[in-house]
């Protein structure tokens, strides 16, 4: 016990390392030993508090201006979805008004994208779009890596901004899987799928851990390797029945090989847990159409107008449904509600 607490980590440590993070300029780092310290700090440690506060607003600013250069870079490219995520996150991290500023008038300048019809009726698109998961957003179907955010930058600082679109507790447990993993999670958005495998297949000699085979799951689909991907994808949520992520790579799964049913299946049971359920009452009525089950599409992006997150994108899907249906009436009605009276 003596030694237990001898050895404990108080806010001081944290403090210490966060600093010496910024010497280093790695802000993603001292960012999170500053939130730690400051979880650690007691109340009557005043100076400590007040550098604290000023280090977190220090990194959360150097980390928004490089999200706002992003967000420019995407935005001149046209990538207005990843140039909507950059400024989000830009306004997020920043403590300067001028900065938050900034981040505002690029979202002005950029409505988030919702899902397009798609002709071939092909889910996985709008499931990507309409999830915040960093392998089904701006990606290919199940787990192409995301673009990079930015060469030049130090790879601490680029992991970080890398897995801040996973959805739920993920950006958090990303961060800390280590620097091992930090490194094959860098590879893989290399390009480098074969450089990253064994160092995930050393660390699951260890321990098992749901992230670690989610993304060898993503490599073994990649690989052409899809009834591995599959059992590895249920093998991570035996671990963990929570993991968002391996829930929408399972629906992309199943609905890449038009097995609808059962991805609806894995929607549902998603949902049930209270797991993305916004976004998934939207891709629930991407798969009901893609299946060819207009009726059930038209119930499911119905109900997705009482949700504000979605309710946008499901009127865009609603409306072209309905006036094909001779319902111009109430078209008309939610294009004004919901589109600003667009159609």
């Amino acid at each position: 016990m003596f030694f237990s607490k001898f050895f404990k980590k108080d806010y001081l440590h944290f403090l210490a390392q966060a600093g010496k993070h910024l010497a280093a300029e790695r802000y993603a780092d001292a960012r999170v030993d500053f939130l730690e310290a400051q979880s650690r700090c007691p109340e009557e440690a005043e100076a400590e508090s007040r550098q604290i506060r000023d280090g977190l607003s220090l990194a959360g600013n150097h980390l928004a201006e490089l999200n706002l250069e992003e967000g420019g870079h995407a935005l001149h490219a046209g990538d207005l979805k990843k140039a909507f995520d950059n400024y989000t996150l830009a306004r997020e991290l920043a403590d300067d008004p001028k900065l938050q500023a900034r981040a505002e008038a690029g979202l002005k300048m950029v409505d988030e994208p919702q899902p397009a019809p798609d002709p071939q009726g092909a889910p996985a698109r709008a499931v990507q779009n309409g999830s915040s998961c960093a392998s089904c957003k701006d990606t290919g179907p199940l787990g192409t890596p995301l673009e990079d955010p930015g060469q030049g930058m130090h790879e601490d600082d680029r992991f970080f901004l890398l897995v801040q679109p996973l959805p739920g507790d993920l950006p958090a447990r990303y961060c800390a899987m280590g620097e091992k993993f930090a490194l094959a999670y860098l590879l893989i958005h290399d390009g480098n799928d074969a450089g990253a495998l064994p160092i995930l297949q050393e660390m699951l000699l260890s321990s098992e851990n749901d992230i670690v085979i989610y993304e060898v799951a993503l490599i073994m689909y990649r690989a052409g390797r899809v009834h591995e991907c599959e059992e590895l994808l249920n093998r991570a949520l035996k671990l963990n029945p929570g993991n968002a992520a391996c829930y929408l790579a399972l629906v992309h799964l199943k609905a890449d090989a038009r097995k609808f049913a059962e991805a609806i299946g894995v929607l549902t049971r998603m949902m049930g847990q209270g797991i993305l359920a916004d976004q998934g009452q939207y891709m629930l009525g991407e798969l009901h159409d893609a299946s060819g089950n207009q009726v059930a599409a038209l119930e499911a992006w119905s109900q997705a107008l009482e949700i504000p997150s979605v309710a946008k994108p499901a009127a865009e899907r609603l409306i072209p449904l309905l006036t094909s249906q001779g319902r111009e009436a109430e078209a008309k009605f939610l294009a004004k509600k919901y589109l600003k009276g667009c159609c």
